[in-house]
């Protein structure tokens, strides 16, 4: 693939301290699954994997733990946050919310250009998709990862709030560990996921393009429960009551706002 250095600048810019490089390696470590959902992550021993002082790395893990991240305990030091099926379906919940807002912003904003970068993204992901890792088939591909996470920042990227950007990035990086946790294995066409929600958002069509992340956010949602829950009957029930709690605490601003 072609879109690796340069392009991925445009999605996460290169960080300018080293407490910053020191904040995104460690997360990245998390989100990759380096360190196991309630390990405790110990100081000294990043310190020196790192390579950087104990101030730097304690820096970074209260950064983290305010993102929701890891989990800080007092004296007792840092652990990577748990996974649970409650905190992944709260989390969808937001995301869409948050998502469906961002998502009617830019469409009722976004220029030509917007979409000219929108089409360069929705290519870049290619006709096969997911990517797979060479080096372990299971996993997710980091590229595929970063396209991914590329293609959709585009389609919100004409928003006029970076506030709601920037918390929206969040609330993508916490969904990246259960993303990770599931490697996509639930059966679905993210191609054609894809190319409807593209048409939708270059359609200036806001609810169907709000229709079409719901049922994205949803259809990831179902891949990630299936690894923390007993049954495929499990899931189907905590979709439905997810779906029934989207409905019922939907913000106004999705609800009833109507295509620009």
């Amino acid at each position: 693939m072609s879109w690796t250095a340069s392009a991925l600048a445009t999605v996460d810019p290169a960080p300018n301290t080293l407490s910053e490089a020191t904040l995104r390696r460690l997360r990245a470590d998390i989100l990759l699954r380096r360190f196991s959902p309630g390990q405790r992550l110990m100081v000294a021993e990043l310190r020196l994997a790192y390579g950087v002082s104990g101030t730097v790395v304690r820096e970074a893990l209260c950064r983290l733990a305010a993102g929701g991240f890891v989990i800080g305990e007092g004296q007792r030091g840092f652990r990577v946050a748990e996974v649970s099926e409650q905190d992944l379906l709260d989390l969808t919940k937001t995301r869409i919310w948050v998502e469906g807002i961002a998502l009617r912003s830019a469409i009722m904003f976004g220029d030509r250009n917007w979409e000219a970068e929108i089409l360069a993204a929705a290519h870049r992901l290619g006709d096969v998709q997911p990517w797979r890792n060479p080096d372990n088939s299971p996993d997710l591909d980091d590229r595929w990862v970063a396209a991914h996470r590329g293609y959709h920042q585009v389609l919100v990227s004409a928003c006029r709030s970076p506030q709601l950007l920037s918390y929206r990035a969040l609330l993508h990086d916490l969904s990246d560990r259960y993303k990770r946790l599931s490697g996509m294995k639930r059966d679905r066409d993210l191609v054609a996921e894809h190319r409807a929600l593209t048409e939708a958002v270059l359609d200036r069509d806001a609810d169907r393009a709000c229709t079409c992340i719901e049922e994205h956010f949803l259809s990831t949602a179902a891949a990630s429960l299936a690894q923390i829950v007993n049954t495929t009957s499990d899931v189907e029930q905590l979709l439905e009551r997810l779906r029934s709690d989207i409905r019922t605490g939907m913000p106004t601003t999705i609800a009833a706002q109507g295509s620009p």
